[in-house]
């Protein structure tokens, strides 16, 4: 299992390319971004060469939409762009989302629009940018993300992202299983975790409801790693914790208690 950390979330009263030391001085082996515009991309690559950790990933569509029939064909130029950029940095994987997220929240598709048109829209377009990821490199991820505080998205749970990937049948194109989303909106962690495996590429770990580090919330999340052992898998596991007093060596004391660093 490779261990990455999100430094959107970490060290943030620190430029991005300093977060990546303070990451690979925690011994995280990648480190995660959301928007590469608002992250010193080419800082970060450099200074994680320098260090020894890799680029894990970044968004792939933020601006344009995978669902929505109108906005689809911008989405897959986005997706193109963001695959140049993974590119020049070295980044593993781009994370895709099946709706916009601007400023103020979700872009919801028409609503004449159906549910089942609308998933496969996303279908049709991944097919289109699967290809260009192999050939690039890297691997497509598909986010799922709960309706409570984003109402109006539409991979709103990891069955939904399951469904898209099975559908696409590509190798570049996966799933994360992240904990945090599925617990708010839909639960019965277990079952789901499960289920998605045959296409899970990412787990993403925070606590609920809070995303506090590992210990602080009402998921057992040393239950859902020994799962994960049990079933064999090795993957990526990201952390975006939000550090609950505000110091991020205690998220990562956590983190190192559930999920030690495994000695090469």
């Amino acid at each position: 299992m490779l261990r990455s950390i999100s430094i959107q979330l970490m060290w943030t009263d620190r430029p991005h390319a300093e977060r990546v030391e303070a990451a690979a001085a925690a011994g995280f082996d990648l480190v995660d971004l959301w928007d590469r515009r608002d992250s010193d991309l080419d800082g970060v690559a450099e200074t994680a060469r320098r260090h020894g950790v890799g680029v894990n990933g970044f968004f792939g569509n933020r601006d344009h939409s995978l669902c929505d029939p109108d906005d689809v064909d911008a989405a897959i130029a986005e997706i193109a762009e963001n695959l140049d950029a993974a590119v020049r940095a070295g980044a593993r994987q781009l994370h895709l989302f099946s709706n916009a997220i601007r400023p103020g929240g979700v872009v919801a598709p028409l609503p004449e629009l159906d549910r089942a048109e609308l998933i496969s829209t996303g279908v049709r377009a991944l097919r289109t940018v699967a290809p260009r990821a192999a050939e690039a490199g890297v691997q497509l991820v598909l986010e799922h993300l709960n309706t409570v505080f984003l109402p109006g998205y539409l991979w709103d749970e990891v069955a939904v992202t399951t469904e898209v990937a099975q559908a696409v049948d590509h190798p570049s194109v996966g799933v994360v299983f992240d904990v945090f989303h599925q617990q708010l909106v839909r639960g019965r962690l277990t079952d789901n975790l499960v289920a998605c495996l045959p296409w899970l590429v990412r787990v993403d770990i925070a606590q609920v409801p809070d995303r506090a580090e590992p210990g602080l919330g009402e998921v057992d999340l040393g239950f859902l790693r020994d799962v994960l052992a049990r079933h064999g898998w090795d993957g990526t596991m990201t952390f975006e914790i939000v550090p609950s007093d505000g110091d991020p060596a205690t998220a990562v004391k956590d983190i190192d208690r559930l999920f030690p660093k495994v000695s090469a």
